[in-house]
């Protein structure tokens, strides 16, 4: 989580977690994920999404891992095209076609090496 003063406002938050079976089947330890990336959106343009990202990869480093993961729907073009300028690539798609209440998300990873 992070604020901008202490025990001010939350103004963005994320999820590191260190394996994500049911977005990502095909595990890799090398990887770390991230999910529930939150900006408050009188945070935009300001680099605090970049920041956190940035933040995950020195903790998932830390860890050993060499990989950030992250999906998002790929019905949200924005958000893809933004994980494309932090320096993920594209590597898929799940598609959940079992009925269940999920949408089909995009999967991106960067390398943590750099």
């Amino acid at each position: 989580m992070v604020r901008r003063v202490p025990d001010g406002p939350l103004v963005g938050a994320l999820r590191l977690i260190w394996s994500d079976p049911c977005i990502w089947p095909d595990q890799d330890h090398r990887a770390g994920y991230v999910h529930g990336l939150v900006i408050d959106r009188n945070e935009a343009g300001t680099g605090l999404g970049a920041s956190m990202l940035d933040s995950a990869s020195r903790r998932a480093r830390h860890e050993g891992r060499s990989l950030l993961r992250l999906d998002c729907a790929e019905t949200n073009t924005e958000l893809c095209s933004y994980y494309l300028r932090q320096g993920f690539r594209h590597v898929g798609r799940r598609e959940f076609a079992d009925g269940s209440s999920w949408f089909s998300v995009a999967l991106f990873e960067r390398s943590i090496d750099r």
